[in-house]
């Protein structure tokens, strides 16, 4: 990654509402050119991150830093940054023509922001529907349309809340490419929310990971295969179910409730840890002699098996 100002940075930045605390001391900065993927369980605080960062909330507390200006307390329309909500954001009494052109209302003259509209249609694929109102587009138009909003902007800043909810199957990938084509093709960052780890490790060049408030971790989507830092992080990427067992560190082996050991990593005796694996990784025992003694793991529950290489260590 190239040494340069952050295009966002945010310091220590918490969110209070009535109910308590939503985010936490969170901070991360994020430099030019770059993908990140915010993931999350619903009701975690990935959307009141991007609010914060578009300037509709303000923190409780911390920094919003862009393109190295303080922008904690800056207004919205002060900012260089454009929020794709998760509801598109289209007017209904507006043609598509008419709402794209929204963006820049007030930000140039009348022949170059049909260029802006023109040119954002046409990266997203829409000029031939320019005339029609929201409710003639199917969802994956919709979305489209919500994102050409954005590219007519040309902010350095691009928020994107949950673009692929509410999408069907067959028109998820295709939007992903689309949302991967036109990040390459536009300077500045992309911030993008979702709860799909699949669709996180897919389009991301780095992943943020919130648990409990917290960014529990924030890595490259091979970094985050390899070595999920929690066991929520691990949950997070939703390959499939994943089993945690608790052990403890006996001489020189880990112990679990059962009595099953199993080496690992090194760690003081009496020491505690996680045993984690995803329910994918198990291998059906039935009909087979029982793996005790061998270097993977044996689930009696589910009388299947997982390679020791398939586990996920999870240490205080």
């Amino acid at each position: 990654m190239v040494d340069s100002m952050p295009v966002v940075q945010l310091n220590a930045v918490s969110l209070c509402y009535d109910r308590g605390k939503v985010l936490d001391d969170v901070s991360f900065s994020v430099a030019e050119g770059e993908y990140i993927v915010v993931l999350g369980a619903s009701g975690c605080g990935k959307t009141s991150l991007l609010r914060m960062i578009a300037g509709l909330v303000s923190p409780t507390s911390g920094t919003i830093f862009l393109a190295g200006r303080d922008a904690t307390r800056l207004a919205p329309r002060h900012r260089d940054v454009a929020l794709v909500p998760q509801h598109d954001g289209l007017y209904p009494h507006l043609t598509i023509a008419r709402s794209i052109g929204m963006a820049v209302r007030g930000r140039v003259a009348g022949n170059q922001r049909q260029q802006r509209i023109l040119e954002a249609a046409r990266m997203v694929g829409l000029e031939s529907l320019l005339d029609r109102l929201p409710q003639q587009l199917s969802g994956g138009q919709l979305r489209r349309a919500a994102v050409a909003k954005a590219i007519a902007r040309r902010a350095a800043v691009r928020l994107l809340d949950e673009p692929l909810s509410a999408i069907d199957a067959n028109l998820r990938y295709q939007i992903e490419k689309d949302l991967a084509r036109l990040h390459r093709q536009s300077p500045g960052v992309t911030l993008h929310v979702t709860h799909d780890g699949a669709e996180a490790l897919r389009l991301a060049s780095r992943v943020a990971v919130i648990e409990n408030g917290k960014i529990a971790q924030f890595d490259t989507p091979d970094q985050l295969r390899a070595a999920p830092a929690t066991p929520g992080v691990a949950a997070a990427l939703g390959r499939s179910e994943l089993i945690t067992v608790p052990v403890r560190r006996v001489d020189d082996a880990w112990i679990g409730g059962d009595g099953q050991r199993i080496p690992g990593p090194d760690a003081p005796v009496g020491a505690s840890a996680t045993l984690g694996y995803y329910e994918e990784d198990l291998v059906d025992q039935s009909g087979q002699r029982p793996r005790e003694g061998c270097s993977g793991w044996l689930d009696r529950k589910r009388n299947a098996a997982v390679d020791h290489d398939r586990l996920l260590w999870f240490l205080p």
